[in-house]
């Protein structure tokens, strides 16, 4: 009978199926049991007892007793049932998240500054962020995996689980609280909402329990009754959340039924927060141009000066007598002085402008924190536990004390809670977590230029003293007054006797401020002349319109343009347009007039000097002349004629008339007094730059930009070159193309020269300012100088080529001398002296990695290569940067040097040196640049060398992987991870990857994201070194590394000095010794202390191989696996290594462990360490994905 009774339950259960909580199947009515493994089995039984020894069940309402293999209660004993197998999900599986780093601009950049690539997801985890390769996806608990928009992730955060539908929250009929989809709001008792977690449940009258849909409460016997009389047990609610004012901008008062409340609102991420909180909008202003703005509701207007004002309406109609306006639709009449109506109704008076005001453009900002750190806009800096700031996601937020989370503006943090509470106690919501804040970067003010050699702080004004020289207003653009002492706000009058500042309506008045003398002006360089927006004069000329409307350019600073519209005169004279003279006001004296000249496209572009030769060059805009003994002299004109008596110049177009000493008008209308020309100055070595063609081509320097017929860009090989009509062709600067002859002539028909063929242009390099290197370190931005600092740390002086003082803080310009007892920088003439400048800390220099050179699209060179071509028209690699091709097609030779084919030298100016011979170039495209190798790209394993000759060779066919296991001739030995024995790769002297399963040749590195071996400029980590063990305390192997006396290194590794002064062990073979005494490299590479590295220089190829499968030897006696540490250092099969010091590892009793970090306890795979030595298998309850339940809590190993 009890026999029968167990088969009609199994069979009763066998109906249809259900899921367990790691997403395994079992079928209807059975119950999902727990296994040792993390796993899940079924039990045959509705709701049953699962039994301790994880292999057997009991029906509900019985116990189980392992001892007899029996179910018990107080009236029946039944044999118990033996758990099946779950039913193999078919669910996605999850996908394995990468660690973010620091990384390019076109990287996506999450909340804490890190990189993940833009194809990626920035997800939050328990230890920060990590990317997901997926573009919408969320972290799974275990903090390593992911899953796709639209899935949960299983217990064990291995699989993906595909919801039915959108998970949409419950909205609760106080409209305040909500539910997790499929649950149903039920009343608590007190007069709160709590979640029943199930659909459609019945809520029951006692408001603490909930029974599914269609049964009935016994709140009596605390059973849910079902429509067959079937009794079920009761079910907990668990409590609603609490809805944050922000994420309800309209109340919903639509009552709802007590069973469920789906709405279509979707529940948004707490760490998204930020993009629905309300932003602050502020009435922002009506720009009238780039520089002038008028306020909010107003509308801009034309003053009779061409100027901007203001009128106080919104789409106002602007009058024609330039003063006043009148409302939208309204006509005004100026007669009356009134604005009319269209249809002649009504008037009204019309309304007087403003002056509009110049136009501030915000731009969002940091937020700062101190001087050094600060958080990202709408965002608040918050104190951690150590002092240091970080970013709570909230404009204006509420820090709270824990020092780890936040709350929105005007919350209460409930730190028991772990909520944010309104100060009302009517509602809470989540708190946040913080972010680090990132250091900020400080922006300084610039001064006020009142001439080129004195200068006012940022926000003042320049005034004139009595003695003609500067003061500074502390006001910006304020008026000066008259008495040379004080000045007035903008827009205010002097009144001089009164001493005060009066307002031009003469309603109020303020007391006038005093002036401070001006500063001596940091030199700046000279920029062009801005006309407008698209148009700009070079420095020291003046902008004046053209009577088409244009811009042309007089060649004289501040200069008066004449009504011409052709002419200028120089500043403070008066154009004579009858006499075409420049006159002086007194009348005492006039001179001849200039001659305006186009103006130029503006672009922001420092001036360079004029070369004359390789070793002379003259000023921008002057021209390098010959003088008589053959050397360089400089007009101070550009694009000069150089007379023929070597000494005077005269301007661009003009004629020099030696017996008058003038410089004639071809015309013969005008002449002008020629100019003597100065010496020119030693040329700063430059390297050429390109022409820019548009924002992607250029050419080469000193060629010109031409168009070809299909609109493209081609290249004249000539500087300033005319195109030719026919877009294939161009000729010297002044030159004319005649077509049909193919010639370039003279415009005066004198001579004529045959034309050039253009090139096609290459793509455009745009170069950035770079920083100022201090050492291999660190640097200073551009125009900076690095300083020592008193530690021997750098700072930098924000001048160029600056002198450090010798107080290790201030520094001086170039040129100057520190005066330490006057804290200032004096001339070394003595006559004048400027204060000195505090330096700021040097930052971290940000190492550039070299690229390719490309020689054609399919063929590439290394970096400080050159390509060149070989005798059959291949290419072929000169490992010299910007070499000489050799006519031989074989070797090279340094820039600036010419081939001798006859010697076989290279001939220069310090000498001949010797030919270069070329090596092959790429054959397949080459990476755009070589990435530092990680912990997954292998390290060169400790091979055992392989004999040279054939009897050797037969008296040793196998290699000797430990005192049991070899590998056949000619492979290497690897260890495998996933089996934890000995593996053989197919190659001699291979690399072992770190990924347990692959391996490459010699000289390789291993790249386990796309499957290759690389070789080339190699950056591998460095290795942690082990201490070595003394002989008076551990027994000395016999074959061993002898550092000193009393220490020694295991076969196969190096010493290496601890800065404690004790030698330690480099697991390599005669590896270099890091200069921090705390790392090492392979031996050929050198420490790279500022990237954590160690580099090796591959002149010539990079090459590709795939990676080889590693195959397991059989080990010739047989013995329990050992786990390899590190070192000397090992640990029994089923243990896992862990470290208990920076140098020392211990054992943990259970495989494939986690290791805590206080460096004394581990936990079992699929747990994490917590405070109190315990290990937690998930992150607690998600409330968000209700269906991940907690798992229990374990005790910590001790490791």
């Amino acid at each position: 009978m009890q026999k029968c009774l167990v088969l009609c339950m199994v069979l009763l259960a066998l109906v249809s199926a259900d899921g367990c909580p790691d997403g395994g199947m079992c079928a209807e009515g059975n119950t999902c049991c727990k296994a040792p493994s993390n796993d899940y089995k079924c039990c045959p039984l509705h709701q049953a007892e699962c039994c301790e020894d994880h292999i057997h069940c009991c029906p509900m309402g019985t116990l189980c007793l392992v001892n007899e293999s029996t179910c018990v209660n107080g009236t029946v004993s039944l044999p118990w049932v033996e758990r099946v197998s779950a039913k193999q999900s078919t669910h996605l599986k999850s996908f394995r998240m990468i660690s973010t780093y620091a990384g390019d601009e076109d990287d996506k950049i999450c909340s804490d500054n890190s990189h993940c690539p833009p194809e990626f997801s920035c997800l939050q985890t328990t230890k920060g962020f990590g990317c997901c390769p997926v573009a919408q996806a969320l972290s799974c608990s275990d903090g390593k995996h992911c899953c796709p928009q639209g899935h949960q992730c299983s217990t064990d955060g291995q699989s993906c689980i595909r919801l039915k539908d959108p998970v949409v929250p419950v909205m609760c009929n106080d409209g305040e609280s909500e539910c997790p989809g499929e649950t149903t709001c039920c009343e608590t008792p007190d007069g709160r909402w709590g979640c029943c977690p199930m659909p459609k449940a019945v809520c029951c009258e006692d408001k603490i329990h909930c029974c599914p849909d269609g049964s009935t409460c016994d709140i009596k016997q605390s059973k849910c009754i079902s429509a067959s009389n079937k009794e079920m047990p009761m079910w907990a609610k668990f409590p609603a959340r609490i809805r944050a004012e922000w994420e309800n901008p309209k109340k919903v008062t639509t009552p709802v039924p007590d069973t469920t409340t789906s709405t279509n609102t979707i529940l948004v991420p707490l760490w998204e927060g930020a993009k629905s909180s309300p932003l602050l909008t502020r009435a922002k202003d009506v720009p009238c141009n780039d520089t002038k703005s008028c306020e909010d509701g107003s509308t801009c207007c034309k003053t009779e000066k061409g100027e901007w004002a203001c009128c106080p309406l919104p789409q106002a109609v602007c009058c024609s007598d330039f003063i006043h306006c009148c409302p939208h639709g309204k006509i005004c009449n100026l007669p009356a002085q009134t604005c009319e109506d269209p249809s002649g109704k009504s008037s009204e008076p019309w309304l007087e402008k403003v002056p509009a005001v110049p136009q501030k453009v915000k731009r969002p900002a940091d937020v700062p924190c101190d001087s050094s750190k600060a958080c990202p806009d709408n965002t608040t800096c918050c104190k951690t536990e150590t002092g240091d700031w970080a970013c709570c996601p909230l404009p204006e937020a509420v820090c709270c004390d824990d020092f780890i989370h936040c709350c929105p503006h005007g919350k209460i943090c409930n730190l028991p809670a772990q909520t944010c509470e309104d100060p009302s106690g009517k509602s809470s919501e989540p708190w946040l977590e913080k972010v680090p804040a990132v250091p900020q970067k400080v922006k300084r003010p610039a001064d006020v230029p009142c001439d080129s050699s004195k200068a006012c702080p940022d926000n003042t004004t320049c005034c004139k003293t009595e003695t003609g020289d500067w003061a500074c207003c502390p006001l910006p653009e304020a008026v000066c007054c008259d008495d040379f002492i004080h000045c007035c706000p903008h827009g205010k009058i002097c009144n001089v006797a009164a001493q005060t500042c009066e307002d031009p309506s003469g309603k109020s008045s303020e007391p006038w401020l005093e002036k401070v003398p001006a500063v001596p002006q940091k030199v700046k360089r000279p920029a062009d002349v801005p006309c407008d927006s698209s148009k700009a004069c070079p420095d020291n000329t003046t902008c004046c319109k053209t009577e088409t409307g244009d811009w042309a350019c007089c060649p004289l600073p501040e200069a008066v343009c004449c009504d011409d519209f052709i002419h200028c005169c120089p500043h403070g004279k008066i154009c004579n347009v009858a006499a075409q003279t420049c006159e002086d006001p007194s009348g005492k004296s006039s001179e001849p007039w200039l001659e305006k000249v186009p103006a130029v496209p503006q672009k922001v572009k420092r001036p360079a000097d004029v070369p004359c030769d390789s070793s002379k060059a003259c000023p921008d805009n002057t021209t390098c002349c010959k003088t008589e003994t053959g050397d360089w002299a400089c007009c101070p004109l550009p694009e000069a004629v150089c007379c023929d008596d070597f000494i005077h110049c005269c301007p661009h177009g003009k004629i020099c008339n030696l017996p008058a000493q003038t410089c004639e008008d071809p015309s013969g209308k005008s002449s002008e007094p020629w100019l003597e020309k100065v010496p020119a100055v030693p040329q700063n070595v430059k390297r050429p730059a390109d022409v820019p063609c548009d924002s992607s081509k250029a050419c080469p320097d000193n060629t010109t930009c031409c168009k070809t017929e299909t609109g493209d860009w081609a290249c004249c090989p000539l500087p300033e070159a005319v195109c030719c009509d026919d877009f294939i062709h161009c000729c010297p600067h002044g030159k004319i193309c005649n077509l049909p002859a193919q010639t370039c002539e003279d415009p005066s028909g004198k001579s004529s020269e045959p034309w050039l063929e253009k090139v096609p242009a290459v793509p455009q390099k745009v170069k950035r300012p770079a920083d100022v290197p201090c050492d291999s370190s660190k640097a200073c931005p551009d125009n900076t100088t690095c300083c020592k600092t008193e530690t021997g740390d750098w700072a930098c002086c924000p001048l160029p080529e600056a002198v450090c003082c010798d107080d290790f803080i201030h520094c001086c310009p170039h040129g100057k001398i520190c005066n330490l007892p006057a804290q200032t920088c004096e001339d070394p003439s003595g006559k004048s002296s400027e204060p000195w400048l505090e330096k700021v800390p040097a930052v971290p220099q940000k190492v550039k990695r070299p690229a390719d050179v490309p020689c054609d699209p399919s063929h590439k060179c290394p970096d400080n290569t050159t390509c060149c071509k070989t005798e059959t028209g291949d290419w072929a690699c000169c490992p010299l940067p910007e070499a000489v091709c050799c006519e031989d097609h074989v070797h090279c030779c340094p820039h600036d040097t010419t081939c001798d084919p006859a010697t076989l030298m290279c001939n220069g100016a310090s000498g001949p040196i010797p030919m270069v011979g070329k090596v092959r170039a790429f054959t397949t495209p080459a990476p755009d640049h070589e990435e530092s190798p990680t912990k997954d790209q292998g390290e060169l394993s400790n091979y055992i060398e392989m004999p040279k000759s054939d009897e050797e060779g037969d008296q040793l066919a196998k290699i000797q992987c430990d005192s049991h296991t070899t590998c056949p001739k000619d492979t290497t030995c690897c260890f495998i991870k996933s089996t934890q024995k000995w593996g053989c790769c197919p190659l001699p002297q291979a690399v072992c990857c770190a990924d347990g399963e692959h391996c490459c040749p010699k000289d390789y590195k291993c790249d386990v994201s796309r499957t290759t071996c690389t070789k080339g400029k190699v950056t591998i980590p460095w290795y942690n070194k082990l201490a070595a063990q003394s002989e008076d305390t551990a027994q000395v192997p016999a074959a061993s590394l002898r550092c000193d006396a009393q220490s020694r290194c295991p076969e196969g590794s190096s010493c290496c000095k601890l800065s404690t002064g004790h030698w330690s062990c480099c697991p390599l073979r005669q590896a270099v010794c890091c200069g921090d005494e705390g790392h090492c490299c392979p031996q050929g590479y050198s420490c790279n202390l500022g990237m954590g590295t160690c580099q090796k220089l591959m002149l010539f190829q990079f090459q590709t191989v795939p990676l080889t499968q590693v195959s397991a030897p059989e080990p010739l006696t047989p013995q329990g696996a050992e786990v390899q540490c590190g070192g000397t250092f090992v640990c029994q099969d089923r243990e896992t290594c862990c470290k208990i010091s920076a140098t020392t590892w211990a054992c943990c009793p259970a495989p494939n462990a986690v290791c805590c970090e206080d460096m004394k306890h581990c936990c079992p795979t699929g747990y994490t360490c917590e405070e109190g030595r315990s290990c937690v298998q998930s992150n607690g309850f998600n409330w968000a994905h209700w269906q991940v339940f907690f798992s229990n809590k374990r005790k910590a190993l001790r490791v």
